[in-house]
């Protein structure tokens, strides 16, 4: 069955009415077999949800079957796998999960939930991460994600104040791949990741931004503009900024509140392609 957003709700929920279960359930390889099976990507209604909730009742017992799993099974098979593996106590991750969360981060199947879990996985275990994290800047090649991976990477370590040991990495050409981002070119949210990676590096941004306000494209020059403006204080720029992209969003956790004159600046631009 392909997952839905109430995915983890109803696996949550699943798993209260499987609790009283024969607890031999978790030593039958058929049952753990058909288990596997039952969280691939097919047509059956609710059998992943409902194998997912017995993973994840057994998941100490079945913890190193969960993850031998997680390396063969398909893109939504894994996505519940990690899920049920970020909930489970005894498991410590190795080199090869840490390469293997970290190599899947830029693909395009992930369910969308599993992003926030993924991120917040990350932040628990940021010191096994931080290497990893590095390398992956530079890694930035036009994988569906990858925008998305090197901004999140960008906000974990303002988030825990140690973006100075990472802005290094954002280096001129990877900054000219993000801008090729501000662009009309139909991606959903890609422009906004830009954006916002812009605005955390400050002023280190201003070259590239410089250069693409010269673009022939209305949308990627609008951007520049704006987020340039924006870095120098200007309200109107975070206006136009908060019309065009959604500033506030963060991998996991609450969204950030925008500042009270916010929504007031706004407004003159929502019908308004051009900025200022």
């Amino acid at each position: 069955m392909k997952l839905n957003k109430g995915f983890l709700i109803f696996v949550a929920t699943a798993a209260v009415s499987i609790a009283s279960t024969n607890h031999s359930l978790a030593q039958s390889r058929e049952d753990l077999r058909r288990a596997f099976m039952d969280i691939h990507d097919d047509k059956i209604p609710h059998n992943c949800e409902q194998a997912a909730a017995w993973l994840l009742k057994y998941r100490e017992e079945l913890r190193d079957d969960l993850v031998a799993e997680l390396y063969r099974t398909d893109a939504q098979g894994r996505d519940v796998i990690l899920h049920v593996l970020y909930d489970t106590k005894s498991f410590v991750p190795d080199e090869r999960f840490l390469r293997f969360l970290m190599a899947r981060l830029p693909e395009k199947d992930t369910f969308l939930s599993n992003d926030k879990e993924n991120w917040k996985y990350i932040n628990d275990h940021f010191d096994r991460f931080d290497r990893l994290m590095k390398d992956q800047i530079a890694k930035m090649n036009g994988k569906p994600n990858d925008l998305y991976v090197v901004w999140a990477i960008a906000w974990l370590a303002k988030k825990r104040g140690i973006l100075e040991e990472y802005a290094p990495l954002y280096t001129s050409n990877i900054l000219a791949k993000v801008a090729i981002n501000l662009k009309n070119d139909e991606k959903d949210f890609n422009a906004g990741q830009g954006v916002r990676l812009f605005l955390l590096l400050g002023d280190q941004s201003l070259p590239t931004l410089r250069e693409a306000t010269k673009s022939s494209d209305k949308q990627c020059s609008n951007l520049a503009r704006a987020t340039i403006d924006a870095l120098g204080g200007k309200r109107q720029a975070f206006g136009y900024l908060n019309s065009k992209v959604y500033l506030t969003t963060t991998p996991f956790g609450p969204q950030v509140r925008g500042p009270d004159w916010l929504d007031d600046a706004t407004e003159p631009y929502l019908d308004r392609e051009t900025y200022p």
